[in-house]
């Protein structure tokens, strides 16, 4: 007649078993998560590339159609009128720009006064009819995206000739 102590021990025994093949029941299951994740890592990267691929293409045809445009422009200005060519040419301009467009690009609406986070003053030109820092004009158009500039509209500004006298008279008394 096996002992208490035997018993016990076998109890033990199985116990120790049971748990060690929970252990590497659950070693195993990490082990496939881990896997899993891996492989999911991978083929995201692989979704992304195709997804980029696609978007590239789908850009690429719609800008060689205006390439197109802008090569029957060349050769047609040979035998074109000056106002032929110029229209020609804001054709394939409206073109682009309606490309933008549909990526929702588009040219940030020209303001009266300088605003430092949609332009960037290149000049500063005196003037005694202007008020500081109103726009003389517009050297290069800015672009919003979403909301967001991505490249700010470069301008000529105005600095008020009175305004500079009359602080430097404030300076000197």
């Amino acid at each position: 007649m096996p002992s208490k102590k035997n018993k016990k021990e076998n109890s033990d025994q199985k116990k120790l078993e049971s748990l060690e093949k929970e252990i590497n029941d659950f070693k195993n299951i990490a082990a496939r998560a881990q896997a899993d994740l891996v492989n999911y890592r991978n083929r995201m990267k692989i979704e992304l590339l195709e997804i980029e691929q696609k978007t590239i293409k789908n850009f690429a045809l719609k800008m060689l159609t205006v390439i197109d445009d802008i090569d029957l422009a060349i050769e047609n200005s040979k035998d074109s009128s000056k106002e032929v060519l110029s229209n020609g040419l804001s054709s394939i301009r409206n073109k682009f720009e309606n490309i933008l467009k549909l990526k929702n690009i588009n040219i940030i609406e020209e303001n009266k006064k300088f605003d430092p986070y949609i332009h960037e003053a290149l000049l500063k030109t005196e003037s005694s009819e202007q008020e500081d820092g109103s726009i003389l004009r517009v050297l290069r158009k800015g672009y919003v995206m979403n909301n967001e500039v991505i490249r700010p509209t470069q301008v000529e500004i105005s600095e008020n000739i009175n305004n500079k006298n009359h602080d430097k008279e404030n300076k000197d008394a």
